[in-house]
């Protein structure tokens, strides 16, 4: 699981919707592929959540594109599963590719 939080000190309006479009598009490819279960912004901050599974988390983390632009970090907590609901088992199960 991740949570990223956004810097202190953020770029103008213009070049923040830039990156997070990129960013959208970044997770999005996540989906397609199976590896975000789920993704959010943070409720009263900047920041968000983001589900996923890969084999090298740091590089996930340092490829998108808010962390490129400097906008946001990533703290990754890693954790097993020890109960889910029934549905969830097939993703949780799945090995990384």
């Amino acid at each position: 699981m991740l949570e990223g939080s956004f810097v202190e000190k953020l770029p103008e309006q213009r070049a923040l919707q830039k990156a997070i479009d990129a960013h959208l598009e970044y997770l999005q490819i996540g989906f397609n592929d199976g590896s975000i279960l789920v993704s959010g912004p943070k409720v009263g901050a900047g920041g968000g959540i983001i589900v996923v599974k890969c084999d090298d988390i740091e590089k996930f983390c340092n490829d998108d594109p808010l962390v490129k632009s400097g906008v946001q970090k990533y703290r990754i907590t890693e954790f097993k599963l020890h109960n889910c609901q029934e549905y969830l088992n097939d993703w949780f199960q799945q090995q990384c590719d």
